[in-house]
């Protein structure tokens, strides 16, 4: 078995097998949030199409990674702190960055100029991303309920599982990516 049985922790033994969804999933809201920096960056820099395209399609994905992350995070926390929602900094802080970047959809769509629309847009996911080393450093900053495994870190058998399943989850973004880009294309971004 992957998990070892000596590892209770709430009411079911295998609960935390969520982490191997919850991790993988913040982990690519991670890296999409930091594609639409270097988009941001990109496009302001060169004034190219396809970077403002690259922002838009890391935000929405970002997004995507980000819900599934906090809904898994809300089952983890149900089960082990008795309660979907306790404000913890990880939590909080993982909220405050999904509604940044909602506010870039929001801010987006608010500007009928288009040119305009892509540099305020771009800037603005550039300073969202401030969110995110906060969201990240949130549990060691500030006490928090969150830890990898409270009490435990990953057993090697754990973490022979949760690789395969953060690699195979980051292809999946890549896929997505390569989706999105494909029908910006269609679109007429170059």
């Amino acid at each position: 078995k992957a998990y070892p049985p000596s590892l209770t922790m709430g009411r079911d033994p295998t609960s935390y097998l969520i982490i191997f969804i919850h991790i993988p999933s913040a982990w690519n809201m991670f890296a999409a949030f930091t594609i639409a920096l270097a988009g941001g960056i990109l496009y302001l820099y060169k004034g190219r199409l396809k970077y403002d395209a690259i922002v838009q399609i890391s935000v929405i994905l970002g997004l995507i990674y980000g819900f599934v992350a906090i809904v898994t995070g809300m089952l983890w926390a149900s089960e082990i702190w008795g309660s979907p929602w306790n404000w913890d900094p990880r939590q909080t802080s993982t909220l405050t960055l999904l509604l940044a970047y909602i506010g870039y959809l929001a801010l987006r769509k608010s500007i009928s100029d288009i040119d305009r629309a892509r540099v305020f847009s771009s800037v603005y996911a550039i300073a969202a991303y401030i969110t995110l080393p906060l969201t990240y450093l949130s549990a060691v900053l500030f006490q928090s309920l969150h830890t990898q495994i409270p009490g435990q870190p990953l057993t090697s058998n754990m973490k022979l599982i949760l690789w395969p399943k953060v690699l195979v989850s980051f292809l999946i973004l890549i896929s997505f990516y390569l989706l999105y880009y494909r029908v910006f294309l269609r679109r007429g971004v170059e």
